[in-house]
C-alpha cells in the first residue's frame, strides 16, 4: 500500500482506487513506477525534468522538457498542488471531502465548479453509452467485495437484485451546483472519470507556466502535450494483458491522452475469475473483453469511453468508437485477438 506524504491527504491504495476506474493501462516503461527526480540536459536548448510523487493512490510521473530548470521546477510544483487540491475534492474515501458528504448523506449542495464539472460530464458519458458508463455503481462493488471476504463466493442473486435497486445514473438530480440521490442507499464513485480530469487540470497549470513539451502519467493515466522537443515525439506502449512485461502495440504521439480499461490487474477472489469492471445493467462483471485502450484529447474523456467499451463488449464497443468524432481504439478480446477502429494505426 502507498504510503501518505507528509501534511497531505492520505492517497488510496493502487487497488483500491483502481477498482472501478478500469484504467489499467502501461503508458510508458515506468508506469506505476516512480521515476527518480532528474535535471539533465537534453541537448543544447531544453533541460529533461523528472518528478514523481504518491498521489490518487498510485505514483504521478512527470516529465518536462524546457530550456529553464528553475521554471519548470517551479511549475511542475504547482501541478501537483493542483493535483492534490483536485484530489481533496473528489475522493470518496474521505467523509470530508465533497463525494463522501454526498454519499453519508444523499445530498450536496454549493459544490465547487469542479466537483459540478465532473459530475455533468459523467451523466454525458452515462448517455452515450446508453447507461455502460455509470458512476453509480459502486454499491455493487462493494456488495462483491463484502461477499468474497466473508464467504470467497460471489453474492447471492438476491442480494444483487436489492442492491441493483440502488444503481442508475438516471436516479441523480443535479443543478447548478448541486446533486441528490432519487433513492436511498445510493453511492457515487469518480474513480472512472476523476484520475483523468485531475492530470488534464494539472497539464492545463503546465501550459500555464509556459511549458510546452510535458507528459503526466498517474498509474497508466497519461496526457500528453507538445512531443519532447525537436519534433520528436512521446512514444506509448500499451500492455499485454496477459504478461505484465509485454506490449501488445506502441503509440507514437505528440499531444493528447491515452487510457486502458483492463481485466488483468484487480480482483475479487483468488480465482481471478472475477474482476471489478462490472455491467451496470446486470451486475456482473464483463466477461468477453480483455484490455481497451482508447486515445482522445482529454485523458477525462479516454478514461470514461474506454471503461463504456469494456462493458459493452468487443462488437458494440468498437462500433461506440466508429460514431465518435477524433476517437480511436484497441480492443483485445479474452481471446487474445486485437481489433483496432479505423483509424488507430494511423495514430
Amino acid at each position: 500500500m502507498n504510503q501518505p506524504l507528509p501534511n497531505m491527504p492520505k492517497p488510496i491504495s493502487r487497488r483500491t482506487f483502481l477498482s472501478l476506474t478500469g484504467t489499467l493501462s502501461l503508458g510508458v516503461a515506468t508506469v506505476g513506477i516512480p521515476l527518480p527526480a532528474e535535471a539533465v540536459k537534453f541537448n543544447r536548448t531544453l533541460y529533461k525534468v523528472s518528478k514523481s510523487r504518491l498521489g490518487m493512490g498510485t505514483f504521478i510521473n512527470m516529465i518536462v522538457f524546457h530550456p529553464s530548470k528553475g521554471e519548470t521546477d517551479e511549475a511542475m510544483g504547482r501541478a501537483f498542488e493542483e493535483i492534490n487540491r483536485l484530489t481533496s475534492l473528489m475522493t470518496r474515501f474521505q467523509s470530508t471531502s465533497y463525494i463522501g458528504h454526498l454519499n453519508s448523506s444523499g445530498t450536496l449542495r454549493e459544490a465547487p465548479p469542479e466537483v459540478m464539472e465532473v459530475l455533468r460530464s459523467s451523466l454525458h458519458y452515462h448517455t452515450i453509452s446508453q447507461g455502460a458508463f455509470d458512476i453509480t455503481v459502486m454499491p455493487i462493488v462493494d456488495l462483491y467485495q463484502r461477499s468474497f471476504q466473508a464467504n470467497n463466493s460471489p453474492p447471492s442473486p438476491r442480494a444483487l437484485r436489492e442492491t441493483m435497486e440502488r444503481v442508475g445514473s438516471q436516479h441523480l438530480r443535479i443543478t447548478n451546483d448541486s446533486v441528490s440521490f432519487a433513492r436511498s442507499g445510493m453511492e457515487v464513485t469518480l474513480d472512472g472519470i476523476a484520475k483523468g480530469y485531475i492530470i488534464d487540470r494539472a497539464m492545463t497549470v503546465l501550459r500555464q507556466q509556459g511549458l510546452q513539451h510535458a507528459l503526466i502519467n498517474a498509474g497508466g493515466d497519461i496526457v500528453l502535450h507538445g512531443g519532447k522537443g525537436e519534433g520528436k515525439p512521446w512514444k506509448i506502449g500499451i500492455q499485454d494483458p496477459w504478461n505484465r512485461k509485454g506490449h501488445v502495440d506502441v503509440v507514437t504521439l505528440n499531444t493528447g491522452a491515452i487510457a486502458t480499461s483492463g481485466n488483468y490487474e484487480v480482483f475479487f477472489d483468488r480465482e481471478r475469475l472475477f474482476h471489478h469492471l462490472i455491467r451496470p445493467n446486470s451486475g456482473n462483471p464483463a466477461p468477453e473483453t480483455a484490455s481497451v485502450t482508447i486515445r482522445a484529447a482529454s485523458c477525462m474523456e479516454a478514461d470514461a469511453i474506454a471503461t463504456s467499451v469494456y462493458v459493452m463488449g468487443p462488437g458494440r464497443g468498437n462500433q461506440f468508437i466508429g460514431q465518435l468524432p477524433s476517437i480511436e481504439g484497441l480492443v483485445i478480446n479474452s481471446q487474445r485477438k486485437k481489433m483496432p477502429s479505423s483509424g488507430w494505426n494511423r495514430i
